[in-house]
């Protein structure tokens, strides 16, 4: 446990770098503001507010998945302790639970201004839903619990707390969060006693359980491998022949040699290509929920920035390939092409963000985003792009 923990603990250090911190505080910032004045427009309770909200907390009831922490030498070396090792799966379930619980602790207290749209206004209306949500992932993660055993394959009827909890929170809303409550206790509490005495006459499925805890890490070693290199977790390839038509827009000629190479990388590979699309969706996911012009033009310079910044170690993706260094070509022409990637892959963010920005036909914010998104692009490709990449020469 203390050997997985540092080890996250590493990876985290350089996920929350200083900028990335940067961003996260201005996204809150943003989702915060743009929430409030949400709420603060609701004169009307619309119809969908009930239901829409018992819905997003329903789909936040199965975040968090149990870390056993098992590895394929385990179903070996500890097979002869099978009774004691489920006492340590009553112990990681626990731990499992801190870091969901503390989100749905939050998440539950974000709806209370909601709750009082719905007619909720004193505290024990929030106080019921919270402890509704604390029952649905302890009884979630009983679940998974049980399906780490022989007989008792409950892995998809997962989907069933989903359910319970979206029929439990529709009745309180429409009643009084106590009957959520209520209904969530009585199910947590009834599959608790039941487990108390199936448990101890089952035998433990090491096959299931390590291949449930690989998902898991894997899940987290993606996210990490976005920001640094993650062992075993590399990027793979693929032809995309729908994006050939882009690398004949580069004339080939030996001085575009390292432009080709570069634009050819980034277009079949998963890791970058993966990267600059998930972060500007993020973007124009955002923008489509801000309609002040100066917040607009900050987060489309926060995430052209953070795109720029996580393409540099793109530049040494060929540099344990023998061939480019037995090529005759100048180191300066390969500083410059890269340059010209990132100045075209941020230029076409910037557009891509402008044509989302003018679904809400506010022309000043799609002005905002598209001067400051290329001030900014210049900025990265002419001046930051080229001063990093000196270190790596």
């Amino acid at each position: 446990m203390k050997a997985h923990q540092q080890q996250q603990f590493k990876y985290l250090r350089l996920v929350f770098n200083d900028h990335f911190v940067l961003v996260l505080i201005v996204m809150l910032g943003a989702a915060l503001y743009a929430y409030s004045q949400f709420v603060k427009n609701l004169t009307q309770v619309p119809i969908w507010l009930g239901p829409g909200l018992a819905l997003l907390l329903s789909l936040a009831v199965p975040v968090g998945r149990l870390a056993t922490l098992v590895e394929p030498a385990d179903a070996v070396f500890l097979l002869p302790q099978a009774s004691a090792f489920g006492k340590y799966l009553l112990k990681a379930r626990r731990y499992s639970l801190l870091l969901p619980e503390v989100f749905l602790l939050l998440l539950g207290g974000a709806s209370w201004p909601l709750l009082q749209k719905l007619g909720f206004s004193d505290v024990s209306g929030v106080l019921t839903l919270l402890v509704t949500l604390m029952a649905m992932k302890d009884l979630d993660m009983w679940f998974q619990l049980t399906d780490r055993y022989e007989g008792k394959k409950t892995y998809m009827r997962r989907s069933y707390v989903f359910l319970l909890t979206l029929v439990a929170l529709l009745l309180g809303f429409w009643l009084h969060p106590a009957v959520s409550m209520t209904i969530a206790l009585v199910a947590d509490l009834g599959f608790r006693w039941q487990v108390g005495s199936w448990l101890p006459k089952q035998q433990l499925d090491y096959d299931v359980m390590i291949q449930r805890e690989q998902d898991r890490m894997s899940v987290i070693y993606r996210f990490y491998n976005l920001f640094t290199d993650v062992p075993g977790m590399n990027g793979g390839v693929k032809r995309r022949r729908y994006l050939d038509f882009l690398l004949a827009l580069v004339p080939k000629k030996q001085k575009n040699t390292w432009r080709y190479l570069y634009l050819r990388g980034f277009l079949r590979g998963t890791e970058f290509s993966g990267l600059f699309v998930r972060l500007t969706l993020i973007a124009g996911v955002l923008l489509l929920f801000v309609n002040q012009w100066w917040l607009s033009a900050l987060l489309a310079v926060l995430f052209v920035y953070l795109v720029g910044f996580q393409l540099i170690p793109f530049y040494q993706q060929y540099d344990e390939v023998v061939f480019v260094h037995l090529y005759p070509l100048p180191q300066g022409q390969k500083q410059q092409a890269f340059s010209r990637l990132v100045l075209v892959l941020l230029s076409a963010q910037v557009v891509v963000l402008t044509l989302i920005s003018l679904i809400q036909w506010q022309l000043m914010n799609s002005g905002a985003i598209l001067i400051g998104g290329l001030l900014i692009t210049a900025g990265m490709a002419y001046w930051y792009v080229p001063f990093r990449l000196r270190r790596f020469d």
